[in-house]
């Protein structure tokens, strides 16, 4: 089943797959944007095949990229960070950055994107809030959650508004969070999501927004990243 938009930060879950969604021209390269404002979430979320990226910045979005495949470098506040697929990125308001090479990632956006949020270096001088963040999938040791195995490669204790996590999950407990949104972006295998009375199908591309107060579980054995906003807290995971 396919959800709908969510109506004024309602409860409603909405699932799509990325070949629904058109790709559109972008600073970046090329971006297929899944969750946007129009759908009025807490944050929005694309996948964007980047080309040598024009460089940029937001005085009010933070974003997060996790490389999906390709490689190539993201220069951000004037430093070059090699990237490779399960390279992670959290890039804070009024960070200048663009990427260079050829790659694929899956960016959270908090808030959804906004065009008028979007400046170069011609257009003003930008003051970063706070120094980025980058990480290695293979750097972070999984850890067991009501989800399966967890890889928690950013959380509330690097200081941010977003976490990232990438998660193995094998018939997951049925549970939800008071204050956490989460999105999930399906890398492998299949199952289903649960949200609230709606049972979705997953399968590689699928996209799931789960707002805060609805009971999930998953089922089956897939792999995704998981988002979450704010960063995951474990007193804010109540089980069914």
């Amino acid at each position: 089943m396919q959800a709908g938009a969510a109506t004024a930060m309602s409860r409603d879950a909405i699932c799509r797959h990325l070949s629904d969604v058109e790709p559109v021209s972008c600073l970046c390269g090329e971006s297929r944007r899944i969750i946007t404002s129009h759908d009025d979430v807490v944050a929005g979320f694309h996948v964007t095949r980047i080309r040598d990226a024009q460089p940029h910045f937001h005085r009010r979005t933070t974003e997060i990229y996790y490389v999906l495949e390709g490689c190539g470098r993201l220069v951000v506040s004037g430093s070059a960070h090699e990237l490779s697929p399960g390279s992670v990125a959290y890039i804070p308001p009024g960070c200048v950055h663009s990427g260079r090479g050829e790659f694929t990632a899956a960016i959270a956006v908090l808030p959804p994107f906004d065009p008028a949020d979007e400046f170069t270096v011609h257009d003003e001088l930008p003051r970063p809030c706070r120094p980025p963040i980058f990480r290695r999938l293979g750097e972070v040791e999984p850890a067991r959650s009501l989800c399966g195995t967890s890889s928690r490669l950013l959380t509330r204790d690097d200081g941010v508004v977003m976490g990232l996590h990438v998660v193995d999950i094998r018939a997951a407990e049925c549970h939800y969070h008071v204050r956490t949104t989460e999105i999930y972006y399906i890398l492998e295998g299949e199952g289903t999501l649960s949200v609230g009375r709606e049972r979705f199908e997953l399968a590689p591309g699928v996209t799931v927004y789960v707002p805060a107060g609805l009971e999930h579980a998953g089922d089956g054995h897939f792999r995704a990243i998981v988002i979450c906003a704010p960063p995951f807290d474990p007193e804010d995971q109540i089980v069914v």
